[in-house]
């Protein structure tokens, strides 16, 4: 359980990691620490606050599961 923890972790973390490091490269045309720091802060805050107020199987699981709309589409058959 603890593997699926942990990548569920990094894909929260990735997630603002990756957008702050693209818009940076974006002003900068090249890789700045800057960028790379305020995204890897951006995204432990992010993780952990996903960690702490959902916990990262339920907000995932919400992502990835079926939802209403599938039952919706399925009982109009």
């Amino acid at each position: 359980m603890w593997l699926v923890t942990i990548i569920f972790w990094l894909q929260a973390f990735l997630c603002p990691f990756i957008i702050c490091v693209a818009i940076g490269f974006g002003i900068t045309k090249d890789l700045s620490i800057v960028s790379i720091v305020i995204g890897g802060v951006a995204g432990i805050v992010f993780a952990e606050y996903i960690r702490r107020k959902f916990g990262l199987d339920v907000f995932f699981g919400r992502l990835y599961g079926p939802n209403e709309m599938d039952e919706k589409l399925k009982k109009k058959d």
